[in-house]
C-alpha cells in the first residue's frame, strides 16, 4: 500500500507539473489570437499620471470603445470632458464639448504615428509591435505581462519601457518615460457584447 501511495503521489506530481507547463505556456501568437478575437471591446478606464513638475499625480476617468474595423473612441469624463476619436485615416479631439480638432497623418504625422502605435497595442498586433519594440512576454493566459522596450526614435526618445498586463482583455498599461514621468492606466468593466456597434456608436466614427 505504501508503494502504491508513493507511485500515486509521483503521478500526481507529474500531472501538476505538466498542467503548470501548459498553463504558463503563453506565446505572442496565442496572445495576439486572444486579443484579436474580440472585434468590439467596451469598458472604463482610470488613468494616473505622475509628473516631476507636480507634487500630486493627475487622475482621470472615462470610457472607451475599441472596434476592430473602425478604430478607438476614448471619452474622458473626469476631471473634465474630453473626447478622442481615432480611425485609420483621421484623428479627432475635442475638449469640454468644444469644436473638435480633426487631423490626418499629413497634418500631424507624429501625433498620428503615436496614436496608431497604441492602437496596435490594444489590438494585439504583434507584427507591428515587433517592428517598433524589443518584446518580453511572461505569465500565463489568465495573467500575462508584456514588456516593450522601444528600438529607436521617436519612441525611444519618449519612452524607456511600456508594460502591458491582461488576461482575455488588456487590464493595465504602464508608460514609463525617459524624463521620469509615468502614466498608469487601469481598464475595467470590459465587455464584447453586443457584438455589433449600435447606431450611436457608429456615428462616433463618422467625422
Amino acid at each position: 500500500m505504501r508503494v502504491y501511495n508513493k507511485i500515486k503521489n509521483v503521478i500526481w506530481s507529474m500531472a501538476l507539473i505538466l498542467f503548470s507547463m501548459n498553463v504558463f505556456a503563453v506565446s505572442l501568437d496565442s496572445l495576439q489570437q486572444t486579443l484579436s478575437q474580440h472585434s468590439v471591446v467596451r469598458g472604463e478606464f482610470a488613468q494616473q499620471r505622475t509628473m516631476a513638475l507636480f507634487s500630486k499625480p493627475l487622475t482621470s476617468r472615462g470610457t472607451f470603445l475599441l472596434a476592430d474595423q473602425r478604430g478607438l473612441i476614448w471619452q474622458q469624463t473626469v476631471p473634465f470632458p474630453t473626447q478622442l476619436r481615432l480611425t485609420k485615416e483621421k484623428l479627432s479631439q475635442s475638449f469640454d464639448g468644444g469644436e473638435p480638432q480633426i487631423m490626418t497623418a499629413k497634418d500631424n504625422p507624429m501625433a498620428f504615428y503615436f496614436s496608431h502605435i497604441f492602437l496596435s497595442l490594444f489590438r494585439g498586433d504583434t507584427a507591428q509591435l515587433h517592428h517598433d519594440f524589443v518584446i518580453s512576454l511572461s505569465g500565463d493566459e489568465q495573467q500575462w505581462t508584456l514588456s516593450l522596450t522601444p528600438k529607436s526614435a521617436p519612441l525611444s526618445a519618449v519612452f524607456s519601457t511600456i508594460e502591458v498586463k491582461g488576461n482575455q482583455y488588456i487590464t493595465h498599461v504602464i508608460l514609463n518615460e525617459i524624463r521620469g514621468d509615468r502614466t498608469a492606466i487601469v481598464f475595467s468593466q470590459q465587455s464584447s457584447l453586443p457584438l455589433d456597434l449600435t447606431e450611436q456608436e457608429l456615428k462616433l466614427f463618422e467625422f
